[in-house]
């Protein structure tokens, strides 16, 4: 059952602009590359699974940590945590499928050469499909209010 976007803390935080977005966006995507590849080494090299069994877990933990990560502090917005979740999990769903398919492609294509050929696959798909992550974040899924827009400030 859907329920109607509530008031929340969001809307008494400061508006943020997108030069402060994109730094916080570059923060998050750093410590994102290392927190995915921890797993991903971890669950391939000690756990022994599988690259794609290994993969998709440690995208999962990062997209987990950092659904909190960008509602609280990278795309600060007025809608409310479940109005944001539900676009959030939709662009993160396309997002996640797509990393996931180019990095596995890459991996069985050229991942056989060598370990550090995999990371390097995984932390350089994270970053290509950053910039498609940044568009939808920033104007679908955490979109700033339109008078805060406007003014450049929130209605207080």
């Amino acid at each position: 059952m859907a329920t109607a976007p509530t008031p929340s803390s969001a809307a008494t935080r400061p508006p943020q602009s997108l030069p402060s977005r994109l730094f916080w966006f570059g923060v998050g995507g750093g410590i994102s590359v290392c927190l995915n590849l921890g797993p991903f080494h971890w669950l391939h090299e000690h756990a022994g699974l599988p690259d794609a069994a290994a993969l998709g877990i440690s995208l999962a933990c990062v997209t987990v940590i950092f659904s909190i990560w960008n509602y609280l502090l990278n795309f600060r917005t007025a809608a409310g945590w479940g109005e944001c979740q539900v676009r959030y999990l939709s662009a993160i769903a396309f997002c996640y499928l797509l990393t996931y398919s180019i990095a596995l492609t890459g991996i069985k294509h050229w991942g056989t050469t060598g370990l550090w050929v995999k990371y390097a696959i995984v932390a350089g798909t994270q970053v290509g499909v950053s910039g498609v992550k940044f568009l939808l974040y920033h104007f679908w899924v955490y979109p700033a209010a339109p008078a805060e827009t406007a003014r450049g400030g929130s209605e207080s």
